[in-house]
């Protein structure tokens, strides 16, 4: 009996030994089955996801074409001609929708319908992934003017022409620049680092983003203008100027000898007069430094006053800004905002239902020197949605249609709930 009990001892740990050991290696098999399931379904969304972008952005390629044919009606109708559809263009743009760049170009096969893609490429439509965009719209009324500066392109020229507003009733500019998605690829101690002899925060306070130094320049006329009026400044009227805006986190409100401040305790201000001065070389012409803080959009903000022309009122076909980055470094995005200077300077036709009266210190919209584009695409069950900036380089007097350059682009993944990205692109 002992002899027997023995042997089944002996039987039943060797059972629980085999027993764990299936046990340790099917927990192993599952785990590994388990991150190869999950490996399978990221690179599956990750797919969806870049195609359900590539849907968006083809949006955004029609939304371009769409633009130009709208541009070429406008052409025609100011040379008095009215071209078959362009009817339906200017009714598309009037009242837009998701279905606006689909009617533009004729493409609508419905209301509501998404625009398929053909992934074939062979001429026959093929769509396994069931690519399409959804809804795209565009617009050429902007709040201000958006770009980035950077070491390949260091300069935006600024064509400014506004919505029902004429030139001569706006007195003031906002220039605002470095956004929180700009700190995140450049960290300095100071700002030296970015081309300025102000230091933006102590070195023992650790390093931050250090705003960049940039340049705003102004060139207008007026409607009576005469070459020489450029080498001109009277009093406090001139044709153009140019200052220089130095960040600095110092609260002083004193200039010294290098620098004038523009910060007055509050926020940052130069007057039209010392703006106009800057063209006038017998002058002490300094850099103006701008007191900067993390909290809001941008982390430099500057209000500047614009003299006016010599000669009378403005020009609204030749009132043109430059913003620039001197230094090159480091890349930022920029915002550039007018404000109305007449009691009402929103030019309308009495009764007018469109017509939004815009008051003494509000801000005017530009009209055709931006496109902005929003646009969500599918790829099967997952949607993506951009929104494109979309710089026009037409002169705006309809002789010639510019072409459209995309500035940058953000997105919002509905898969993975990403935030937008600015990205830059040239064309």
């Amino acid at each position: 009996m002992r002899k027997k009990q023995k042997k089944f001892k002996k039987g039943a740990a060797s059972f629980y030994i085999v027993a764990f050991s299936t046990l340790v290696l099917m927990i192993i098999a599952t785990s590994f089955a388990a991150i190869i399931i999950s490996e399978v379904t990221r690179t599956s969304n990750d797919d969806l996801s870049q195609s359900a972008y590539d849907s968006a952005m083809a949006g955004v390629e029609d939304a371009k074409l769409a633009y130009y044919n709208y541009q070429n009606c406008m052409i025609q109708k100011e040379n008095g001609k009215n071209l078959p559809g362009c009817d339906a263009i200017f009714a598309a743009w009037k009242n837009p929708d998701c279905d606006m760049v689909a009617k533009i170009l004729g493409r609508v096969d419905g209301e509501g319908k998404p625009v398929v893609i053909d992934e074939s490429n062979t001429g026959t439509i093929g769509n396994n992934m069931q690519q399409a965009y959804t809804c795209v719209t565009m617009t050429d009324v902007t709040p201000g003017y958006e770009a980035t500066l950077s070491s390949s392109n260091m300069i935006r020229v600024v064509k400014a022409k506004f919505d029902g507003v004429q030139a001569k009733a706006v007195n003031k500019i906002v220039v605002s620049w470095f956004s929180d998605t700009d700190t995140a690829d450049v960290r300095y101690s100071n700002v030296n680092a970015s081309g300025s002899s102000v230091a933006f925060k102590a070195a023992s306070v650790g390093a931050i983003a250090a705003p960049p130094t940039i340049s705003v320049a102004m060139v207008q006329t007026s409607q009576k203008f005469k070459m020489d009026d450029f080498d001109t400044t009277r009093g406090d009227l001139t044709d153009r100027a140019m200052v220089y805006l130095v960040p600095t986190s110092s609260t002083s409100t004193s200039s010294d000898a290098t620098h004038y401040t523009a910060y007055n305790g509050t926020d940052n201000n130069i007057t039209a007069a010392q703006f106009a001065k800057s063209n006038n070389k017998l002058a002490n012409n300094l850099p103006y430094t701008v007191h900067c803080e993390e909290g809001g959009d941008y982390l430099c903000s500057a209000t500047i006053g614009l003299p006016n022309p010599v000669g009378g009122d403005r020009n609204d076909d030749t009132f043109i800004f430059a913003v620039a980055l001197p230094y090159g470094k480091p890349s930022t995005s920029f915002l550039l905002e007018f404000l109305c200077g007449d009691s009402v300077c929103k030019t309308c036709t009495a009764g007018d239902p469109d017509c939004e009266q815009v008051s003494s210190g509000d801000k005017v919209n530009l009209k055709g020197v931006q496109v902005k584009v929003d646009s969500t695409g599918r790829a099967n069950d997952l949607y993506r949605r951009v929104s494109v900036t979309l710089d026009n380089r037409n002169d705006m007097s309809l002789s010639i249609m510019g072409p459209l350059e995309l500035l940058a682009s953000g997105g919002y993944d509905a898969l993975n709930k990403t935030e937008p990205i600015i990205t830059e692109h040239n064309f």
